[in-house]
């Protein structure tokens, strides 16, 4: 098995390698562009990689790799003053074109991607997708969103990331609708012109660049009416977010749930939908149960229990890791790792991460709960909400908290005002004011960098 990996944020040519990973045979990963030395080495070597596409700005990282991982082909965008163990990509374009068609491949079992997960919960993991999944998920996904060649999508998100990957790109080429592509989240009022220079109809991103839009004194002031809705994914959006985003603009917006184990896409909300705060329903061939963690018995309407899918777009497995392959899919059904409950239409809730839940005095606290109360408040930006631990009463919610510049908010005001409805096992010991809350780059809560970089709290609550 050949692997290919792709770092940075090529513009011209990281989309267009993107298409070249697999038609015969061999597997790309794609590695996260802020991924330092040591994070790089150990995916390349856990995947025996031959070789490794970059963007110039990372060409430090390639030279840095020399003798450290089993690289035998390094191609870098032009512009890079040669380098005898270098390929530059235009000669690879330019180059003669030989395109073996005579492949012959079982498209259920070749892998066509090998991405990683996130690792929000441990170690990253190589995520084993075949050709039918991914293409199982974009006639989904597709289906779902109602994609057309008449659609104009504007793509910011990167797409070494499952969902840029299958989402946005891949959608996008399948349904022969235009793309712009932004290859940096630039600034927010620069961003923002390109709605207005190029109207597009659809636009895919995560729930922190709305928080953002909603701090630009331009947003209310645009003219929104070409975009069909947006949809948000990739890490949970908040009621309240979703709320104001659409109040200043008046554009709908939704929200849709994967992971990188099913290509990623399994829910979407439905365009007339008129709840808020759900994840929606399962997308075509695609069932779902709300199972008991300890039990594994489906739990009853309204009940919140662990999120199992199955579908064709579900991972075969995770690389090289048998004892966590058979503990995350049982008889083809994939563990989320993730509460929910469902409602009596059908309609899907995430609560929380099951190990992300905080047991306090022998209760259980959900800290997506706490931060949904935090950032609702005006003055409140960004909120991250994780268990400390506690001589007495086993842990204790502690919020790190972005508030806005000048607006005076207090740790104390903040506690105060997050009690408000609370129960009393889920108020908060302590806030910590912070710059910003540390995220990967689909958008989810770092908790496990917070938790690192956390003392005990002892103060009794």
């Amino acid at each position: 098995m050949d692997l290919r990996g792709i770092g940075g944020t090529v513009v011209r040519s990281g989309r267009f390698t993107q298409l070249t990973w697999s038609p015969d045979g061999r597997q790309g990963r794609g590695l996260a562009e802020k991924q330092q030395e040591r994070e790089v080495t150990a995916q390349l070597d856990a995947t025996k990689a031959k070789a490794i596409i970059a963007a110039q700005d990372r060409y430090s990282t390639i030279c840095s790799l020399e003798g450290k991982a089993p690289i035998r082909i390094s191609v870098t965008e032009d512009g890079i003053a040669a380098d005898p163990g270098l390929i530059s990509f235009s000669s690879l374009t330019n180059g003669p074109s030989q395109f073996d068609r005579s492949i012959d491949l079982d498209p259920h079992a070749t892998l066509a991607v090998l991405p990683f997960s996130s690792g929000t919960t441990g170690l990253p993991k190589g995520v084993m997708l075949t050709h039918s999944n991914l293409l199982a998920n974009l006639c989904q996904v597709m289906q779902a969103h109602e994609v057309g060649p008449e659609d104009i999508m504007l793509n910011q998100l990167p797409f070494f990331h499952i969902y840029g990957m299958t989402v946005l790109m891949g959608s996008a080429i399948m349904a022969g609708a235009a793309q712009v592509l932004a290859s940096k989240f630039r600034p927010v009022d620069e961003f923002l012109g390109l709605f207005t220079n190029y109207r597009p109809t659809l636009f895919f991103t995560v729930p922190l660049i709305l928080q953002e839009f909603c701090q630009s004194p331009l947003v209310p002031k645009m003219d929104w009416s070409a975009l069909r809705y947006i949809n948000t994914g990739g890490a949970p959006m908040s009621p309240a977010l979703q709320q104001r985003f659409a109040s200043l603009t008046g554009v709908t917006v939704i929200q849709g749930y994967g992971l990188t184990e099913s290509s990623p896409t399994t829910h979407v909300v439905p365009l007339n939908a008129i709840k808020v705060g759900l994840i929606g329903t399962p997308l075509s061939l695609t069932e779902h149960k709300i199972v008991d963690p300890v039990t594994q018995s489906v739990v009853r309407v309204g009940e919140v229990g662990e999120l199992w899918v199955r579908g064709p777009q579900v991972m075969k497995g995770y690389y090289n890791a048998p004892k966590e392959s058979s503990y995350t899919l049982v008889d083809g059904w994939l563990r989320t790792g993730d509460l929910a409950n469902q409602d009596e239409d059908g309609y899907v809730y995430i609560v929380d991460r099951l190990k992300e839940l905080i047991k306090c005095k022998g209760f259980q606290v959900a800290p997506a709960e706490i931060e949904h109360v935090l950032v609702a408040h005006p003055d409140i930006l960004d909120a991250a909400v994780i268990g400390a631990p506690h001589s007495d009463l086993g842990e204790v919610p502690v919020a790190y908290v972005v508030v806005r510049e000048g607006s005076g908010l207090s740790e104390e005001a903040i506690i105060e005002y997050a009690a408000h409805g609370m129960a009393k096992y889920k108020r908060l010991a302590k806030v910590l004011l912070i710059d910003a809350i540390p995220r990967s780059a689909s958008g989810k809560i770092l908790r496990r960098v917070l938790k690192d970089a956390h003392r005990p709290v002892k103060s009794e609550q």
